[in-house]
């Protein structure tokens, strides 16, 4: 297979098969889990008990970051990705966290949980994938019980060019490269973050820029 057409069979499938699996190397090494722990360590500032989901869980590194780090917390991943979520749920377990961290295939488009049920809603990484942002925004308000809260993050498309390029040099896999340069092609730019807000059921939001996020 010539290689363009190997990567428009991954476009293709979306998080699935072989990418999924390159995903999940690529969360381990050491510059994703620094991501992932800076993550868990923010979260944690906010919530010391109750119930967190996490959109795009992907190979569930943030949720067990956060069980690490708040014992009093349950966590639920919400994947589109079947792949995902038997990766997430194999790595809970061998973490010895299965038994307050879980991930469940869903679209969050059509948000498969009652209002009012979780305390802190957190996504990395996702929100450039999401075709209905502002549907799945407003789902997100509904989950969340009062005085709850969401921690959204994701790539920036006006990022400066030599923080991308920085960041890519740090992935050997050409399939992840190829994916980051996607996902920075496909992410919003700070300015255009207000906009879609304003469309939300959310009252208040803090916009913060962190390097190519």
């Amino acid at each position: 297979m010539r290689i363009v057409e190997f990567f428009k069979q991954l476009s293709s499938e979306g998080i699935e098969g072989l990418f999924a699996y390159k995903y999940a190397e690529f969360a381990r090494t050491s510059v994703s889990m620094q991501l992932y722990q800076q993550i868990a360590t923010d979260v944690a500032q906010y919530i010391q008990s109750g119930r967190i989901l996490e959109i795009g869980p992907g190979p569930g590194s943030i949720s067990i970051e956060i069980a690490k780090r708040l014992p009093q917390v349950e966590t639920v991943g919400l994947d589109a990705s079947s792949t995902m979520v038997e990766i997430a749920s194999c790595n809970a377990e061998e973490a010895q966290v299965a038994d307050r961290v879980t991930f469940q295939i869903g679209n969050a488009s059509q948000m498969p949980f009652p209002a009012e049920s979780f305390d802190f809603v957190v996504s990395n990484g996702s929100l450039h994938e999401w075709k209905e942002p502002v549907k799945i925004l407003n789902g997100v308000y509904d989950v969340l019980r009062n005085g709850g809260m969401a921690r959204i993050s994701d790539l920036r498309r006006d990022a400066p060019d030599e923080l991308k390029h920085e960041l890519a040099g740090q992935i050997d896999s050409l399939v992840m490269r190829w994916g980051l340069r996607k996902s920075f092609a496909e992410a919003y730019t700070c300015a255009e973050i207000p906009g879609l807000l304003a469309e939300t059921a959310f009252p208040d939001h803090e916009i913060r820029e962190n390097g190519v996020s």
